[in-house]
C-alpha cells in the first residue's frame, strides 16, 4: 500500500470544499488532476471515498473515518516538518483547538495572550460551539484537542480520545438583586421551584441543569431557553428569572452593566470537570502539552465572588 501525504492532501480538500473544481481551485491545479489523485487513493484503499449529489460530493461513511486520519497524518507531517532542527522540543507551528462555547471567553483570550509572549512561533486557531458540534469536528481530524465539560451522564469522551483532567467547576445560581434570596446564603433549588427559570440549552448542558431539580426532588418552571450565557446574565440582572451555571466572571454584572447576584447551591452537587480530550492514536506534541499546562493554570484559579457566601 503506497499511501501519499499528496494524495491525502488532496482527499482532504475536496472533503472541505465540497466539489473537485473547487478543491482545485484551491490548489491552483487541473480538476482532472484532483480526481485522477483522489481516485488513486479510493483504489489504494479499496473503498469508496465520495458520494456524489447535485451540490457537489459528500464523504461516505467510510470517507469520514479516513478524513480524520488524514488530517491527524498530515498535521503530523507539518509537525516534523515545522519542528526537525530541534527535535521536536520547540513549541511551534499550529494548534487546532475546539473549545465549548462557554469555557471560551474565559481560557481563549488569557491563553492564546500568553502564547503570543512566550511561545510566537506558535499559532493557535481555534473554534467555538456546542458538545457535538466540537465532537464531530474532533472525529473528521479538525482538532488537536478539545476543551469540553465531562457531563456525568455522558460516557462517550474514553472511546473517543484521552482525557486530560483541566479543572472542576461547582453549578451556582444567578438572582435578580431583588430577589427575596438574593444575599441570604446558600440556596436550595426546591424555594425557587415556583420562580421562572432561564435555562442555559446549549446541549447537553440543558439536561445537566435539569438533572440537579431531580436530584433535589423539585420540579423547575421554565419560561426562556438560551444558548447565549450573557443574554442569561441580562436576562436575570434585569429581573426575569434566575438561572444556574458553572463558569463564573469575575464581576457579578450583565453585559449593560447591571448587577445580578450569585448564589452557591445549598446542597452539594458537586463539580462538572472540564477535560481536554486528544487523539489516542497520536502522539501528544509540545504545544500541546504547553496548552493543557497553561489550561489547567487558568482553569485552576477559582473565582470567587464579593456577594456570593
Amino acid at each position: 500500500m503506497n499511501i501519499t501525504l499528496r494524495q491525502l492532501d488532496y482527499f482532504v480538500t475536496v472533503a472541505d470544499a465540497g466539489s473537485i473544481t473547487a478543491a482545485a481551485q484551491r490548489l491552483y491545479l487541473s480538476a482532472s488532476a484532483v480526481s485522477t489523485t483522489v481516485t488513486e487513493l479510493e483504489n489504494t484503499l479499496g473503498v469508496r471515498l465520495f458520494t456524489r449529489h447535485a451540490r457537489g460530493l459528500s464523504p461516505t461513511g467510510e470517507g469520514r473515518t479516513v478524513l480524520g486520519r488524514a488530517r491527524a497524518l498530515l498535521r503530523e507531517a507539518e509537525d516534523l516538518e515545522v519542528n526537525a532542527t530541534s527535535l521536536g522540543t520547540d513549541v511551534s507551528g499550529t494548534l487546532t483547538v475546539g473549545c465549548y462555547s462557554t469555557i471560551a471567553p474565559l481560557l481563549l483570550p488569557r491563553i492564546i495572550a500568553e502564547f503570543a509572549d512566550q511561545y510566537p512561533e506558535l499559532t493557535i486557531q481555534f473554534t467555538e460551539g456546542s458538545r457535538s458540534e466540537l465532537l464531530e469536528g474532533f472525529a473528521q481530524g479538525r482538532f488537536d484537542l478539545l476543551v469540553v465539560y465531562d457531563y456525568p451522564f455522558k460516557d462517550d469522551l474514553p472511546d473517543r480520545g484521552t482525557l486530560l483532567p483541566l479543572g472542576a467547576f461547582p453549578p451556582y445560581v444567578l438572582l435578580p438583586e431583588t430577589h427575596e434570596l438574593a444575599g441570604t446564603g446558600p440556596v436550595a433549588l426546591a424555594d425557587l421551584a415556583s420562580d421562572p427559570l432561564i435555562l442555559f440549552d446549549l446541549e447537553p448542558a440543558d439536561q445537566y441543569f435539569l438533572s440537579l431539580f431531580r436530584t433535589e426532588g423539585a420540579e423547575p418552571q421554565v419560561r426562556y431557553r438560551t444558548g447565549d450565557f450573557e443574554v442569561i446574565r441580562g436576562l436575570v440582572s434585569r429581573g426575569l428569572g434566575y438561572s444556574l451555571l458553572t463558569q463564573r466572571t469575575r464581576h457579578p454584572v450583565s453585559y449593560e452593566g447591571i448587577a445580578y447576584v450569585a448564589a452557591e447551591l445549598a446542597c452539594d452537587h458537586g463539580p462538572l470537570d472540564v477535560v481536554s480530550l486528544v487523539p489516542t492514536a497520536s502522539r501528544v506534541t509540545e504545544r500541546t502539552k504547553a496548552f493543557v499546562d497553561a489550561a489547567r493554570k487558568i482553569l485552576g484559579d477559582p473565582i470567587r465572588y464579593a456577594n456570593a457566601d
